[in-house]
């Protein structure tokens, strides 16, 4: 469920992320681009928990129970969980590995998002703290470091404080932190402390800092009555890049895409709005196919389907997914095939179980369903006969628990059923 749950947001990330970047990332709609990549941040957590439509399940999904030859089930089927934990022990152990190192990584990410937090806030103490509209003005002794902001804070070098530009500074940074832009910044490192292996989520990372740029551009070139002063500004300073992961830097994603943002023309408007709308039904369907199935009605239909039964491979589905390995043969490390002769009555019920030393030719015959678990550590050999007398115990419990049979072909006959039970 862990792996699922990851390369299902993995992939909702993805499809997010691409529908963006081909349809709507041209456009002028910059404050409604910022919501389809904030909702871009939030989907990969929401989509996988949320139920599967009915429709869409049975859309997706057939019935597989149907289709499986029955040596398939044999072979590879035995539903307790003993049996599922032996067979797939070096499986286990590989993932178990694997989530070892998933946390590790993780944990490297999360250091690092405390640590871009603490950088921020030693800056802020060895500034000089003044205000500016309403915001507070961090001004830095260091001048090899660029404008920044971060929420409501605006760091400054103190050589630029009295600089020609600082007024243009000052307004771009102060209109980040007006948009609450690190919020979203924050939202994509901690995603990234989860998705770290997801390509798309980094590329996610870069969209949302451009995005940013965009919007604030937008507003820098409508309140000033002589842009180029603005767009020469950004051109003769650059510095301070890739200073800290967690801010908004003056010049920060300095691309031509961006001066080209700045010139673009508004025309075309109401085919960029439907652009918007006519994604939201592919997203939709996209996004549904990664929801999960309806658990609960599957439980339903299990257990509908266990109050009667009516072909071999239910029949050895419910013996598997309901015998236990007894722990006196574990301890004994005993191992057997265990012979048993069934009884059933007019009705299909269970009528009578008895133990068998061998096979009989004249019996109906349900093949074998085999029971696999771990030696016990520590254990012995001393008492193998009570480890049999076990077995013979738990193959009578598990055959008188059976639900009612209502295949003609057992009804009123003798079933002879053989349960192998191996430890590994």
């Amino acid at each position: 469920m862990f792996w699922e749950y990851q390369i299902k947001g993995g992939i909702v990330l993805a499809v997010s992320v691409l529908l963006y970047v081909l349809v709507l990332s041209n456009d002028s709609f910059f404050k409604r681009n910022r919501l389809w990549l904030v909702g871009s941040l939030l989907l990969p957590w929401i989509v996988p928990l949320i139920t599967m439509p009915v429709w869409l399940e049975k859309m997706l999904f057939t019935d597989m129970g149907a289709t499986v030859p029955l040596h398939t089930f044999v072979s590879v089927g035995q539903m307790n969980m003993d049996t599922v934990q032996a067979t797939n022990y070096f499986s286990f152990s590989i993932e178990f590995l694997g989530i070892v190192l998933y946390g590790l990584i993780s944990v490297v990410f999360l250091v690092r998002l405390f640590y871009g937090y603490a950088s921020i806030l030693s800056l802020k103490k060895s500034a000089e703290c003044k205000s500016y509209k309403g915001f507070s003005l961090a001004v830095l002794p260091d001048s090899k470091l660029g404008p920044f902001s971060f929420f409501r804070t605006i760091f400054i070098p103190k050589e630029l404080e009295k600089s020609r530009e600082s007024r243009l500074i000052l307004e771009h940074e102060k209109a980040h932190c007006a948009g609450w832009h690190s919020i979203d910044l924050t939202l994509v490192e901690c995603m990234l402390i989860f998705q770290w292996w997801n390509p798309f989520a980094w590329w996610l990372r870069n969209l949302i800092a451009n995005n940013h740029e965009f919007c604030v551009d937008n507003i820098m070139l409508k309140n000033l009555s002589d842009p180029k002063d603005y767009q020469y500004s950004l051109l003769n300073l650059i510095r301070g890049q890739g200073q800290n992961h967690l801010v908004n830097n003056y010049n920060q994603s300095l691309t031509k895409k961006r001066i080209i943002m700045m010139n673009k023309s508004d025309k075309n408007r109401t085919i960029h709005r439907l652009k918007g709308l006519l994604l939201l039904p592919i997203l939709t369907f996209s996004l549904l196919a990664f929801t999960n199935p309806n658990q609960a009605d599957e439980v339903k239909v299990e257990k509908k389907s266990e109050q009667t039964i009516a072909n071999t491979l239910d029949l050895q589905k419910y013996i598997a997914r309901n015998v236990k390995y007894p722990v006196i043969a574990q301890e004994n490390y005993t191992q057997a095939d265990v012979i048993a002769h069934v009884t059933i009555d007019k009705n299909g019920k269970v009528k009578g179980v008895k133990i068998a030393q061998k096979r009989q030719s004249n019996l109906v015959k349900i093949d074998e369903v085999v029971i696999t678990a771990y030696k016990t550590a520590g254990g012995n050999q001393d008492n193998t006969q009570a480890g049999i007398k076990s077995l013979e115990k738990e193959t009578t419990r598990i055959l008188k628990s059976l639900p009612r049979l209502s295949n003609q072909a057992w009804v009123g006959q003798k079933l002879e059923f053989k349960l192998k039970f191996k430890l590994q």
